[in-house]
């Protein structure tokens, strides 16, 4: 178990981006300052200051008013941590503002990500796709075609080799240039059935209903170009948005009225399908998560509350109900983006309150981890790694290989 030493808790200030350039954040935008505490050689030296977050709006001439004068951040950046998770801030590169609000965050690896982002339809704009070959400290970008302005429906999927697809549900815009040119594609016919190969994406298609969900093969440049080889069986409520490290792709759903869930480790050529112990209320949703021979399964109903969490420590072979709705787990009423199984054995999870919660004991109990880590709206898996959104509430997001170390995106 990682304990998190002493850490320096720095003042992080940010400043106003463009207004030209963030058309929808012209009505607020927060300055945080927190405790200040340094360490130092052998002896510690200990500062406390005071710390405020407080909204800063634009003043009626469209300017942003004066900030107050604050101390000056170390060249590390700031650094929140608490219970062994840490969130490294801003560093001394530069800011990218990008146009429009962070809708969607995909890394490849840990140095090649994307991020698209769309503005609301009260000032539509179009969308933008930025990229990243540092890990998030610089980022480049470029507007996506004009059919793109105020979509609200627009989805990301990032290939290997710089492929992308932002999706909607007329079509698509492909790239080959890590999104420097677009031009428009067909939705695919998603009729026949597809030889998935390694690349190639398994995502969630239309269905009859909320649980009759399609699962459909993902191309570089064709979205939904067809299903797998074979279905998987059971009633499919959701696909996982990325294998995991080990090459398993999960879906989650019902079979026979009770949660279960499927895994292929060959993307759809075959699948292994395993039912969830307990009775099971009717309605919800079952995710999944895994990290080597662990793997966890929520059952999630209405407002993301959650039903039942189980444990498996033998690849999704056996699961073990780890608890149900009516345990004292120590968690909020609901549960917001994706489990995160950490390499130390524990598992990380959002609350609906926008805290972080973390199990010990595969999932029987939670407590908050505390410390000075922001507060954030969900954490979401990709392909290589996790995103977290939304921290402090200011539209900001973060990145980390492990779901341990975060690195704050230096982009907004």
């Amino acid at each position: 178990m990682r304990l998190a030493r002493s850490r320096t808790v720095l003042l992080d200030s940010i400043e106003q981006p463009p207004l030209a350039r963030i058309r929808d954040r012209a009505a607020t935008r927060r300055r945080r300052r927190q405790t200040v505490r340094v360490a130092g050689g052998a002896a510690l030296l200990s500062l406390a200051a005071a710390a405020t977050m407080v909204l800063q709006p634009w003043t009626p001439d469209g300017t942003a008013p004066v900030p107050p004068p604050v101390a000056e951040a170390p060249p590390g950046g700031p650094v929140y941590s608490g219970a062994g998770i840490t969130v490294n801030g801003l560093d001394t590169s530069p800011v990218a503002h990008v146009p429009g609000t962070i809708a969607d965050v995909e890394f490849v690896d840990p140095d090649h990500g994307y991020l698209l982002a769309r503005c609301g339809p009260a000032e539509p704009c179009p969308a933008n796709l930025a990229r990243t070959s540092d890990g998030g400290a610089s980022w480049e970008y470029s507007e996506l075609p004009a059919g793109s302005t105020g979509r609200q429906d627009l989805e990301l999927a990032a290939f290997p080799g710089g492929r992308l697809l932002v999706s909607h549900a007329d079509g698509a815009y492909a790239s080959a240039d890590e999104g420097r040119s677009w031009r428009e594609v067909g939705n695919g016919t998603g009729t026949g059935r597809v030889t998935a190969v390694r690349g190639d994406l398994l995502r969630a298609g239309p269905g009859g209903g909320r649980c009759d969900l399609d699962v459909q093969v993902w191309q570089p440049e064709t979205p939904r170009a067809g299903s797998p080889a074979t279905r998987p069986q059971l009633d499919v409520c959701w696909v996982a948005p990325a294998a995991g490290a080990d090459g398993a792709w999960w879906v989650g759903g019902f079979r026979n009225g009770h949660a279960a869930v499927a895994m292929t480790r060959d993307r759809g050529t075959s699948w292994r399908t395993v039912d969830l112990p307990g009775s099971t209320p009717p309605g919800g949703t079952v995710e999944v998560a895994s990290l080597g021979s662990q793997a966890y399964a929520a059952v999630r109903g209405a407002d993301r509350k959650l039903l039942a969490l189980h444990h498996s420590a033998d690849g999704g072979r056996t699961f073990t109900r780890s608890l149900s709705e009516s345990d004292g787990s120590g968690l909020p009423a609901g549960l917001s983006g994706a489990l995160v199984p950490l390499l130390d054995g524990r598992l990380l999870v959002t609350g609906t309150d926008r805290q972080l919660y973390l199990s010990v004991d595969d999932g029987v109990t939670f407590q908050r981890a505390g410390g000075n880590l922001p507060p954030l709206a969900r954490l979401e898996r990709t392909v290589a790694g996790y995103v977290g959104y939304d921290l402090f509430g200011s539209g900001w997001a973060a990145y980390s290989a492990d779901g341990a170390t975060w690195r704050k995106l230096q982009i907004i």
